[in-house]
């Protein structure tokens, strides 16, 4: 906790509390405007997103067993997808004049991104397709967590389907969406890679951010202080839904008890789910599939209007290309990814063991749950002056260090949950037959379930990370030894929209390159979600 709480103070004491040469810097900055965009960004994505969520979740959970993890896989899809490949993925689906897939089924006869008046709901809408699956996951889990024998008693009262999920299933699993939906406005209070990659910010400043603010006051302009006070902002803002997560992670009944709702026949109420989740499904899948369609097909095929939605022809040159050149970035990807997966394992599981345990200070947990809340800016230049003076910049040690501030704290988090379900009695036996090191070869054994999605989760969302490597690292992977370079797969992605963003295949290429191993992760992950009960150490009941 020491090394998330001394950076974010740092901060401060480094650059100094000169507002008015933060002010100075930010002359230019239409505060107000940025303002405006960073609550509207947030409330939509975490609105949507969390609705969303829901509603996926109760109709994957409606249907019978086998049908679920695939359809559950098919809703995480975008998870598997880092922001930068979705926000390119997204960049030639909204391509306007009917040349993109989505611009040519709704009928848009403009580019959305190019738009003053609608950019931001075009970043929205990559926020939201690509944020969904966090409340999705919550959300089902805990659905899959309730006991089968109170939905078969409530079907067997006559209650129906329709009125099960109203009743009963939402009600208890009414925390789990409110922390979902805190969660994701606590995030998107400093969202910085979706508007960063798609629009820059524009057109004009109609998708500035305070995160792309932070970023262009320190590393653009040079300004510190002026970067501090704005990083300060969104922790303030993030403090107001990180104090509603502390609430409701203490609340012991179901946040609301019943909704409102229409008694229907099982068979209707499937249908009606079924259709909800065919369209959720389209739209999460097809952008995927128009990254692969893209990137094996001539770009003679590209510039085509209507769209070609089907594979007519066949090249793999821009994947064999795109491949090539992301060897350093993925070596990098690939050795700080599973550091990160490691290191929040080893950090996060005795601290957790120990807040469960009430042999550490009760504070302990709230704190963790705070430092995971605040952006990355928040500690973003203590952490660059500090690896500067170290001589870490631009090398893998950077950002090992750098990203478990926020995978160790959402392990802490995770873990806590349940190591606080596991009975005391272990702890009895083994200090009954006087075994040493009990946690390591006792507990840590029983616990390999939240162990591996902690190291999962991890492991993916430093594999997605945009914002450190864009500030750590300058050059790819040098392969020598030590190594210099710590340009990630993420940076190799973001070169396609500033170099070739014309060239659709090298570009959905790149973005391919870049998603296919956390589609693997997710896999494992969501299937051990889908088995229920403690499997994934997953609990928000």
């Amino acid at each position: 906790m020491a090394f998330g709480v001394a950076p974010f103070v740092a901060t401060f004491v480094i650059v100094g509390l000169d507002y008015r040469a933060a002010l100075v810097s930010l002359a230019l900055v239409p505060l107000k405007q940025v303002f405006i965009n960073t609550l509207v960004l947030a409330f939509a994505n975490a609105t949507f997103s969390t609705v969303i969520g829901l509603a996926a979740a109760v109709a994957v959970d409606s249907l019978r067993e086998r049908y679920q993890g695939p359809l559950a896989l098919a809703v995480v899809l975008p998870h598997t997808v880092p922001f930068v490949s979705a926000a390119l993925i997204w960049y030639i689906s909204l391509y306007g004049g009917g040349w993109g897939w989505f611009t040519y089924i709704l009928h848009i006869p403009f580019d959305p991104l190019y738009r003053a008046s609608t950019a931001m709901w075009g970043v929205i809408l990559v926020s939201v397709w690509g944020s969904l699956t966090f409340p999705f996951i919550i959300i089902y889990a805990t659905l899959r967590a309730i006991p089968k024998e109170i939905k078969e008693n409530a079907l067997i009262d006559g209650l129906g389907l329709s009125k099960y999920y109203a009743k009963v299933a939402i009600p208890m699993a009414s925390k789990a969406i409110l922390i979902a939906f805190v969660i994701e406005l606590a995030f998107s209070f400093g969202a910085f890679d979706a508007p960063y990659v798609l629009t820059g910010g524009g057109p004009g400043d109609a998708t500035t951010t305070l995160g792309i603010v932070t970023y262009q006051a320190v590393y653009s302009l040079g300004s510190y202080s002026g970067g501090a006070l704005v990083s300060a902002a969104i922790a303030v803002l993030a403090t107001v839904p990180a104090l509603a997560l502390f609430r409701l992670l203490r609340a012991q009944r179901p946040v609301f008890r019943s909704l409102p709702s229409i008694r229907m026949p099982d068979w209707a109420f499937r249908a009606m789910m079924l259709t909800l989740l065919a369209v959720i499904l389209f739209f999460n899948v097809m952008p995927v599939y128009w990254m692969f369609l893209v990137a094996f097909r001539p770009d003679i095929l590209d510039f085509v209007r209507p769209p070609i939605m089907y594979p007519k022809e066949f090249t793999a040159q821009y994947f064999i290309a795109a491949a090539r050149g992301a060897v350093p970035y993925l070596v990098s990807s690939t050795v700080v990814s599973l550091s990160v997966g490691v290191v929040a394992v080893l950090l996060a599981a005795p601290a957790a063991y120990e807040v469960a345990r009430g042999k550490a200070s009760r504070w302990l947990l709230p704190l963790s749950i705070y430092l995971y809340v605040l952006p990355p800016m928040a500690f973003a230049i203590p952490l660059y002056l500090f690896f500067a003076r170290l001589h870490l910049l631009n090398t893998w040690w950077a950002l090992i260090m750098a990203i478990p501030l926020f995978s160790v704290t959402y392990g802490l988090w995770l873990m806590n949950g349940f190591f606080l379900d596991l009975p005391r009695a272990y702890d009895e036996v083994g200090e009954l037959f006087g075994i040493r090191r009990r946690f390591t070869r006792l507990i840590m054994p029983l616990s390999r379930p939240v162990l591996l999605s902690v190291f999962l989760l991890a492991t993916i969302g430093a594999w997605h990370a945009l914002f450190y490597p864009l500030v750590f690292s300058f050059t790819p992977y040098n392969f020598r030894l030590p190594p210099v370079g710590a340009q990630t797969v993420t940076i190799y992605a973001l070169t396609a929209i500033q170099e070739s963003s014309i060239e659709w295949g090298l570009l959905a290429s790149m973005a391919l390159i870049a998603a296919l191993p956390p589609m693997v992760l997710d896999f494992i992950f969501l299937s051990m979600i889908s088995r229920g009960g403690p499997s994934g150490g997953l609990k928000f009941l």
